[in-house]
């Protein structure tokens, strides 16, 4: 009976395996040829969308109704062996599905390496004048990015991943400066960034087939409310208000099949921090309201002999003509949401020199993030 059982499961594991791919049935019409072929149902949709444009092509490159058929059937055919190749039957479905939720974790991440920037641990600088103070230098922070998406949209194309984990760090590279008040207690920060991935070969490497690039520049206003105790021993509050823009790309590419976003985000801010000053060290807490809007596009290019794992003329006939789609973007956009987050750290001055630890966490995404600067400040 055991046996009986265990042949029966493998039987249907092995029906299973063999059923044909779905697929649906389109008629294309192009000269003097009209032809029903089976279009597996991951890239029917854009084959429908596309049909003129695919009645075009067989037309100008002469394409006779036998080519389309004997194309169609080689790409059914080895459509129904990439679940045991590929892990998917739906390239081109999972692919545009891991780019559009990849966009989303772009725009939940983007926004959370902005506000690392320009904090310093005291809550306010001092008076430029009559006092001249002012601080400047530079800033280096990272936060979390969720990859799972882009890694499942690489495998898709065909694209190895290695050993890329599911979440890296999105760092930033800073220079900020710091102008203390005049007359009013308040400060004023300004901040520049720009990093490519492709400058720092180490870098490069951890995030491999990966790469990415930005520019960010933005500033803030804080105001001091709070004021207790001397120039060595004293505790001090201050109420903020900044914005940030930053705008790059990021993308995922080997040999001919390469998946590209390009973004940007503007992040507003109200926020405040209380600090305390012991001697040389300064301990720090603040929260922010982040005022955040977020926009990715995207682009991607399948290579379908690398999918399919097959070079034949047929394949790539079947993307020249556009039946397999060898182009295709989207994009997502957030529009303003509001992200509260805390922050929180350690500075230590060693009279010219100002070093600040800082931590951050995005309450809405859940995003941890941390940075260290290191300034001249007098």
């Amino acid at each position: 009976m055991k046996k009986l059982l265990r042949s029966l499961v493998i039987g249907l594991a092995v029906c299973a395996l063999a059923l044909p791919v779905m697929a649906e049935n389109i008629t294309l019409n192009w000269g003097s040829y009209t032809v029903t072929v089976n279009v597996p149902d991951d890239i029917a949709g854009i084959v429908k969308a596309n049909q003129s444009k695919i009645e075009t092509a067989l037309a100008e490159n002469n394409v006779t109704d036998t080519q389309v058929n004997d194309a169609m059937t080689t790409v059914n055919t080895e459509y129904g062996k990439l679940k045991s190749e590929l892990g998917t039957v739906t390239p081109y479905q999972t692919a545009v599905n891991g780019l559009n939720d990849f966009c989303d974790d772009l725009c939940d991440t983007i926004p959370d390496t902005q506000t690392l920037q320009n904090v310093w641990a005291e809550s306010w600088l001092g008076m430029l004048i009559p006092n001249c103070k002012f601080g400047f230098g530079v800033n280096a922070g990272v936060a979390a990015l969720d990859v799972k998406a882009l890694k499942r949209t690489a495998n898709a194309l065909s694209i190895k991943t290695g050993d890329l984990q599911d979440t890296l760090v999105f760092p930033t590279v800073a220079a900020d400066l710091r102008l203390g008040g005049i007359v009013y207690p308040f400060d004023i920060g300004l901040v520049f960034s720009t990093l490519d991935s492709r400058w720092f070969g180490p870098l490069d490497d951890a995030i491999s087939p990966c790469g990415f690039d930005y520019f960010s520049i933005g500033g803030d206003f804080r105001y001091q409310l709070l004021n207790i105790g001397g120039k060595y021993f004293h505790v001090r509050g201050s109420v903020s208000a900044g914005g940030y823009y930053t705008k790059g790309g990021l993308e995922v590419e080997e040999k001919n099949s390469k998946a590209s976003m390009d973004f940007s985000s503007t992040t507003l801010f109200l926020g405040g921090q209380l600090s305390a000053k012991a001697a040389c060290l300064i301990p720090f807490l603040g929260a922010r309201l982040a005022f955040v809007k977020s926009k990715v596009d995207w682009d991607a290019k399948a290579d379908w002999t690398e999918i399919l794992s097959d070079s034949t003329q047929d394949v790539k006939n079947a993307a020249s003509w556009g039946i397999l789609p060898t182009n295709f973007s989207g994009g997502a956009s957030s529009g303003w949401g509001v992200r509260p987050q805390v922050f929180g750290g350690l500075g230590i001055d060693l009279f010219v020199i100002d070093i600040t630890a800082s931590v951050s966490y995005d309450l809405a995404k859940k995003i941890p993030g941390g940075a260290l600067s290191v300034r001249f400040c007098i």
